[in-house]
């Protein structure tokens, strides 16, 4: 493109030829600024310019040629030949911050005998110069300078100069655009219109975003009145006009805006200049994927280098990309929790979901940070904002999908207040509730979590948490059990303790309670111990009395059953007395397994075999007792002893 530039200037500057510009004066007639508060996201200008009163150029050019007054001298020798319209646009970083220069319009100027004649049509359509801009952010103030040229037939270089001068600036870019090139076309469209005589207006709009549904509004109005220099000032009535303009923020009407001007003396133009508001590529959650953040990162780069974005849009753009990469990063690890849910291992289950978790509270905690940073951010608050609200609603919904990633966002929302709340966990009740919400989610082990910034918070937070519980909640209770006797009296104090510990939520405060009880019970198994062994004791002492009883009872029974077994002569009977030699057989052995064990000695270290023994020897007593109740019930001759 450069040399095809270089080439076009070095014709520019052979074939100049003698033209002179007249003295076409551009009065303000007026100026509306909207009262809206454009912000920096509003960061894109389109400019329209309405020409009206074309017909009165005849006037404009013959005043000019002889004065606004028949006594005024003819002011030029030279034929006016062309009537040569211009914009002038500044601080444009699309052409690199040079001053350009728009050619508007280039209208042949025929003379009849004296008066001079240009056929400017009173209806000319509405020229949109640019559409959708890219300013920079400091750029309070925007605006088109108009310029009116007569141009004679001799000495008269200026629109080659300005031709010229503009081809350079443009050759200077070292990325031109399709913008650019649009440009370059145009001013070869007005160089060929004037060699061939015919009207020439300004076509190549520069649309950078066709077809992009931008908020835009208006931003400023002017008004100027080409007039002969001699003309100072103009009379244009405001209050109709700016009523109009205030009713109309979005999209001017020719007509009507012709009649709310209402102005005839003179043809004049109006410069419209609209801002544009830069509109975010809104996604839903179901759509993002790494793949497309990195498209997304790609277009915004290239849009940033081309100058279509300024500073500020690329920051946040950039900023909500990161942003996306952590939603689809979760969205990663929900897939692989939902596929593999059933079939993998409960560690592994439990990796992914506390991957789902880490990168949850990565998007909350990013989101904070906009907040807290971009607080008075117009960029973020008015067109950003939404967009990571939105995100977040859509990361919400999925972690709905099943109670385990319920339960991983109250886990977060809980982790995120405690580190931010100090009252969140300032009482009992409510480091329970918090270290309920901590555990409801099956997680790696400790190590694991450590490792990350979110699993060490986790680890980190719970451990304050179950600390501050155990001091003020078990701690003396476990000192005084550990003080206490162990004994029949005192097991309540074990048992309410125990209680406590087993409803907590504290899981290091159930294993510290845990420990005490063992100790406890220890010493409490030492007690029973000694209580048993008392009570082995007892119990041979009665033994041995019992079986010195029952042994003279057995030889009573022997005795008696045996005489009226002979003094029977019923063989009836028989069946009956042999029934009751072994009833009487059962009590013997019985006196004699009670004698055995009674002069048996226990294992006295074992609690359990102390037990054992003295359940035994209670159990051989009763049976003892019971053989001679039932054969004393059943023959009370044979119990008949002295």
């Amino acid at each position: 493109m450069k040399t095809l530039l270089s080439l076009l200037l070095m014709i520019l500057l052979v074939c100049q030829q003698a033209l002179a510009q007249q003295n076409i004066e551009t009065r303000l007639g007026y100026s509306y600024n909207d009262k809206f508060e454009f912000s920096d996201e509003w960061q894109y200008l389109s400019t329209d310019i309405y020409l009206f009163n074309g017909g009165k150029f005849n006037r404009v050019l013959n005043e000019l040629g002889k004065g606004a007054s028949k006594k005024d001298k003819k002011r030029y020798a030279y034929e006016l030949e062309y009537l040569f319209i211009t914009a002038q646009l500044k601080n444009l970083k699309l052409f690199g911050n040079d001053e350009i220069v728009y050619p508007l319009y280039n209208f042949y100027i025929n003379k009849d005998k004296a008066d001079y004649h240009t056929q400017v049509s009173d209806h000319l359509e509405v020229v949109r110069i640019i559409d959708k801009m890219p300013l920079t952010s400091a750029q309070n103030s925007i605006d088109a300078a108009i310029n009116a040229k007569a141009v004679t037939n001799e000495d008269g270089d200026q629109v080659f100069n300005l031709v010229a001068n503009q081809l350079m600036s443009l050759s200077r870019l070292s990325n031109p655009s399709l913008a650019v090139m649009s440009l370059v076309g145009e001013f070869g469209n007005l160089l060929s219109s004037r060699t061939n005589k015919k009207e020439y207006k300004f076509s190549s709009t520069i649309r950078l975003y066709e077809g992009q549904d931008f908020d835009t509004r208006l931003h400023s109005v002017k008004v100027y009145v080409f007039v002969p220099g001699e003309i100072r000032t103009v009379a244009i009535k405001p209050v109709r006009l700016a009523d109009y303009l205030t009713k109309n923020p979005n999209k001017l009407d020719r007509k009507q805006l012709e009649d709310a001007i209402g102005y005839k003396d003179y043809p004049y133009i109006v410069v419209a200049n609209y801002k544009s508001l830069y509109k975010v590529d809104v996604l839903t959650g179901d759509e993002v994927t790494l793949d497309l953040i990195e498209k997304r990162k790609q277009k915004i780069q290239a849009a940033y280098d081309s100058k279509l974005m300024n500073d500020e849009t690329y920051r946040q753009e950039k900023l909500y990309v990161e942003f996306l990469r952590i939603f689809a990063e979760m969205k990663q690890n929900l897939n692989a929790y939902r596929l593999n849910y059933r079939n993998n291992s409960p560690e592994i289950n439990a990796k992914n979901l506390f991957g789902i978790i880490q990168e949850y509270k990565r998007l909350k905690t990013a989101y904070d940070a906009r907040e807290q940073e971009f607080e008075k951010n117009t960029t973020y608050k008015n067109i950003f904002k939404t967009e990571y609200e939105a995100i977040l609603a859509n990361a919400d919904l999925y972690l709905d999908a099943d109670h385990n990633l319920k339960n991983g966002k109250v886990l977060v929302s809980t982790l995120r207040e405690l580190e931010n709340n100090p009252k969140a966990w300032d009482t009992p009740v409510k480091r329970e509730a918090a270290l309920a919400k901590l555990s409801a989610v099956e997680l790696p082990r400790a190590e694991y979590l450590s490792a990350s910034v979110e699993g060490e918070a986790i680890v980190r937070l719970t451990k304050k948490l179950e600390d501050m519980q155990y001091r003020e909640v078990f701690e003396k209770e476990v000192k005084k059990l550990a003080d206490v006797q162990a004994s029949d009296e005192t097991l309540p104090v074990r048992n309410a303790l125990q209680d406590k510990a087993n409803s907590s939520n504290c899981l290091s405060c159930r294993d510290k309670v845990k420990d005490a009880v063992n100790e406890y019970n220890k010493r409490y198994e030492s007690f029973r111990l000694r209580e048993e062994v008392h009570q082995t004791g007892k119990l041979k002492s009665a033994a041995e009395q019992l079986v010195l009883q029952h042994l003279r009872w057995q030889l009573c029974f022997d005795t008696n059953l045996q005489a009226t077994a002979v003094a029977s002569t019923d063989s009836a009977m028989d069946p009956y007395y042999t029934k009751l030699s072994e009833r009487s057989s059962s009590f013997a052995a019985g006196i004699k397994a009670l004698d055995q064990l009674a002069k048996h000695e226990p294992e006295i270290a074992n609690l359990s075999n102390v037990q054992e023994y003295n359940k035994r020897l209670k159990g051989l007593m009763l049976e003892v007792e019971q053989n001679y109740t039932t054969l004393c019930q059943t023959d009370k001759k044979l119990c008949d002893c002295p």
